[in-house]
């Protein structure tokens, strides 16, 4: 319903975009620095257990993720998204059944969920001077479950 798409697209979307606006002031400033948004291989396909929403949410921070990046660039800052498939958390245990989250590993080339520390060390090679030529990306990290 209108309230749950809402609250999806605020959540996700326009909390990506509230971030930016809270710390592109500090970085332009610097000439430096670093965005890392979360999307989803929804946003590059479908949810596989999400709705519409989050699919459209997800697809839009890629988009603001582009846009963001051709116009900070100037200013020595890089925007780029992360897209993970399914991660090991507690949302995931919470909310998928144990049964249907083992079937959905089974079918990733990689035979397992993510860790959360796999997402974060690309999110810290991202903030790496490592990086300084990558912006604009969208970085799948999903043993293979989406490869477009």
């Amino acid at each position: 319903d209108e309230k749950e798409w809402d609250w999806v697209v605020s959540v996700n979307l326009k909390g990506t975009f509230l971030f930016s606006q809270a710390v592109l002031h500090v970085m332009r400033k610097n000439n430096w620095g670093r965005i890392v948004n979360f999307s989803s291989t929804a946003g590059k396909n479908i949810s596989t257990v999400g709705g519409a929403h989050y699919t459209s949410a997800k697809a839009g921070i890629l988009g603001f993720t582009r846009h963001l990046a051709k116009e900070e660039a100037g200013y020595g800052i890089t925007v780029n998204s992360v897209c993970p498939g399914l991660i090991d958390t507690e949302m995931v245990r919470n909310t998928i059944d144990p049964v249907k989250t083992q079937q959905y590993a089974d079918s990733f080339p990689i035979n397992r969920l993510g860790k959360p520390e796999e997402v974060a060390e690309l999110v810290a090679f991202l903030c790496s001077n490592r990086a300084s030529y990558i912006t604009g990306a969208s970085l799948d990290i999903n043993g293979g479950d989406l490869m477009i």
